[in-house]
């Protein structure tokens, strides 16, 4: 899934921000659900932060403080997104950051596949390049296109399947 949003920002769809407690946090759950070993996962960050140099911010630590969430571990993430300018929390622990407290902060929050899926009207040729990057990238195994398409409901991205299904010859 990562993958997939990360390919979508090499396309062009939209900027990714970050900061180093983002990646401890999805270092730490990637390592606790997969098991894999930690130099892959931090190879996996330098290359993040190689393809995107300005996407690692450090959040306002004004507004770190001034962010009240269910799970005050979570504040960062909000903190990050004010700091980075960011309109969006893509996640789908939705119930850690309420709409009563992000509206007034400009902040939303999405799913993977919603954001994606809303990205398309405004950015289609580049989720179709990220997309296509994406499947260009998969080798283990390879997955032709419309194996491809069925890939990404796997991985949650039903709607953005369905949008890029009339363009998968592009893919």
């Amino acid at each position: 899934m990562r993958d997939f949003l990360l390919w979508i920002a090499e396309g062009g769809a939209f900027s990714p921000a970050w900061s180093d407690a983002i990646h401890e946090e999805w270092m730490r759950s990637r390592r606790k659900e997969f098991d894999g070993p930690i130099s892959r996962l931090n190879w996996a960050r330098n290359e993040m932060e190689k393809a995107f140099p300005g996407a690692n911010i450090a959040p306002d630590h004004d507004a770190l403080s001034a962010v009240a969430l269910p799970d005050e571990s979570d504040a960062h993430v909000v903190a990050t997104a004010i700091t980075g300018k960011a309109g969006c929390i893509v996640t789908y622990n939705r119930r850690h950051f309420p709409v009563r407290i992000l509206a007034p902060l400009g902040l939303r929050t999405e799913t993977p596949d919603e954001f994606c899926s809303g990205l398309f009207r405004q950015a289609k040729t580049e989720i179709i390049e990220g997309a296509r990057l994406h499947r260009a990238s998969l080798k283990k195994p390879p997955y032709d296109r419309s194996a491809y398409l069925v890939h990404l409901k796997v991985l949650d991205f039903s709607r953005t399947a369905e949008l890029l299904r009339p363009y998968q010859e592009a893919l």
